[in-house]
C-alpha cells in the first residue's frame, strides 16, 4: 500500500477504539477461521484439526438440511442464478410470492424484502424521520440500528439515547419531542449478545402514547420465536417473530425480521402495510440502489418456510433442550451466563480482554468454536465468549463443550496467575 494509505490506517487506529478489536485478530484463533471442511456441526479448520461449531446463527440446522440444498436447482433453471436488476425495476415472481407468505406467517398486510436487515436499516430509518424527526435508539440495539441512525442524523434528525428497559428515560425523551411528528424508537426483538426479550409491551404503550412508531430489529427472533408459548414450547410455535410471542398487535409497529439466521437465506424483510410498502419503495435507498438476492437464498427461504410448517416447531423443541442443557452445564460448573430467556444465545462472563485471549484460544485447541467478544463489543470488563446452540448440534456436543469449559476453568485459575477471570455464578 502506498505511504499515504499506511498512515489512514494508522491515524484510524489511534482514534478508533475498534483498533483493540483489531489488535486480538492476530493472536486469538477463533478470528478469521477458515472452513477446509464442514460435517454436520463439525469443521475442519487445519490439516487434522477439528472444531465443534458453536458459532453459526443457523439456529434451526436448516444450512444441513438436505431438503434446503435440493430445492436450490428448479429455480435457478427457472430464475438464473442472480436477478442483476435493482428491485425497482424487476421481481423475479418468486419475490412477490414469498413477501405474500410471509406476511400471511408474521399477521401484517404486506411485507418488502430487502437482502439484510443492515440494508433496511441504512435504508428504512432515514426514510421514516425524514430530515427532522427524532430517533430514540437503544444502547443495547444492533449496531446496524446506529449506522442507519447516523446517517439519518447526518441528513438533520435527531439521535437520542437511552439504556435497554430504562423506560422512565425513554418517556422522558419522549416527552421532550412529543411536538416532533416524526418519532421513531430502535430496538431489538431479540437481544444479540444476552438473547433477552424487548419489553414490547411497555415500548408500545409508550409510542401510542406519544406518537411513536417502534422499530423492531428481530434478526434473531424471526423463525426461533412465535407466537402461543407455554411450558411444553417456551419458544412458541411457528416462529413468527418477538411480536407476536408476546401477542401484540401491529398498530406503530415496524417489524423486521432476518432471514440469513433461523432460515439460513439470505433475504430479511419489513412486516408492514401495503401504503408503507408503497413507502419505502418510494423512500428507502436500498431498494433501488442495493442487488438483489441471490435465486437460491430465495428458494431456500420457500423451502425453509415449507419445512417450517411441517416441522419447524420440533426442531424448536430441539433447540430449547439442547440451549436449557448447555445453560444449566454452564451454570454449575460456576460461569456467569448471560441468559435468561433460554434464547439459543448464551453469553459467557470471562471479565478482561487478557483472559478473553487465553481463554479463547484454549477453547479452539479444545476444539469448540465460539464467537470472541472483547471491548468494545462489550462494556470494559464484561468481555464474554458467546455460544449460539442450533437443533443441528447434539447431546454429545453439548457435553464436548461443556467439558471443554470445565477444563477451561480449571486452567485458568492457574494461567492467569491470581487475575480474577471467571466471575461467581448468578
Amino acid at each position: 500500500m502506498t505511504e499515504i494509505v499506511d498512515r489512514m490506517i494508522a491515524e484510524n487506529s489511534v482514534e478508533n477504539r475498534r483498533a483493540l478489536i483489531g489488535d486480538l485478530f492476530s493472536r486469538v484463533r477463533q478470528y478469521d477461521v477458515t472452513a477446509l471442511e464442514v460435517r454436520g456441526r463439525r469443521i475442519r479448520t487445519g490439516s487434522d484439526h477439528w472444531v465443534t461449531d458453536f458459532a453459526s446463527c443457523n439456529y434451526l440446522g436448516l444450512d444441513l438440511d438436505l431438503e434446503m440444498t435440493a430445492s436450490v436447482t428448479e429455480s435457478i433453471s427457472r430464475w438464473g442464478v442472480h436477478p442483476s436488476w435493482c428491485r425497482l425495476v424487476a421481481s423475479p415472481q418468486l419475490y412477490v410470492d414469498l413477501e405474500d407468505r410471509l406476511a400471511a406467517l408474521v399477521g401484517t398486510e404486506s411485507t418488502l424484502i430487502l437482502p439484510t436487515v443492515t440494508l433496511i436499516s441504512i435504508g428504512v430509518i432515514p426514510a421514516l424521520v425524514g430530515k427532522s424527526g427524532v430517533m430514540f435508539l437503544d444502547k443495547s440495539g444492533h449496531e446496524t440500528m446506529y449506522e442507519g441512525a447516523k446517517i439519518a442524523r447526518d441528513n438533520g434528525a435527531k439521535l437520542v439515547s437511552f439504556r435497554q428497559g430504562d423506560f422512565d428515560r425513554l418517556e422522558h425523551l419522549l416527552d421532550t419531542h412529543r411536538d416532533n411528528p416524526r418519532k421513531v424508537i430502535l430496538v431489538d426483538g431479540v437481544y444479540s449478545m444476552t438473547g433477552d426479550y424487548a419489553d414490547l409491551t411497555t415500548l408500545t404503550t409508550l409510542a401510542a402514547k406519544y406518537g411513536a412508531v417502534v422499530y423492531v430489529d428481530d434478526a434473531h427472533g424471526f423463525g426461533v420465536i412465535g407466537q402461543d408459548p407455554d411450558s411444553t414450547a417456551p419458544l412458541g410455535h411457528l416462529g413468527n417473530g418477538i411480536v407476536r410471542h408476546l401477542d401484540l398487535g401491529y398498530d406503530n409497529v415496524l417489524y423486521v425480521g432476518g432471514c440469513s439466521k433461523a432460515y439460513s437465506s439470505l433475504a430479511a424483510f419489513v412486516a408492514c402495510s401495503k401504503k408503507m410498502q408503497a413507502f419505502i419503495k418510494a423512500f428507502a435507498t436500498p431498494y433501488d440502489l442495493s442487488g438483489p438476492s441471490p435465486t437460491a437464498s430465495l428458494a431456500t427461504l420457500w423451502s425453509g418456510l415449507d419445512i417450517n410448517e411441517r416441522r419447524g416447531d420440533r426442531l424448536r423443541d430441539d433447540l430449547w433442550r439442547l440451549t436449557d442443557k448447555a445453560v444449566r452445564g454452564l451454570r454449575e460448573l460456576g460461569y456467569t451466563v448471560d441468559n435468561r430467556s433460554g434464547f439459543p444465545i448464551l453469553s459467557v462472563l470471562i471479565g478482561n480482554s487478557t483472559t478473553l485471549e487465553v481463554a479463547a484460544n484454549l477453547l479452539f485447541e479444545a476444539g469448540i468454536l465460539v464467537t470472541v467478544c472483547p471491548y468494545p463489543m462489550v462494556a470494559r470488563g464484561q468481555d464474554v465468549l458467546r455460544i449460539t446452540v442450533t437443533s443441528a448440534n447434539t447431546d454429545e456436543e453439548v457435553d464436548d463443550l461443556l467439558a471443554a469449559f470445565r477444563d477451561l476453568r480449571d486452567r485458568l485459575s492457574v494461567t492467569t496467575a491470581g487475575d480474577q477471570a471467571l466471575l461467581p455464578a448468578e
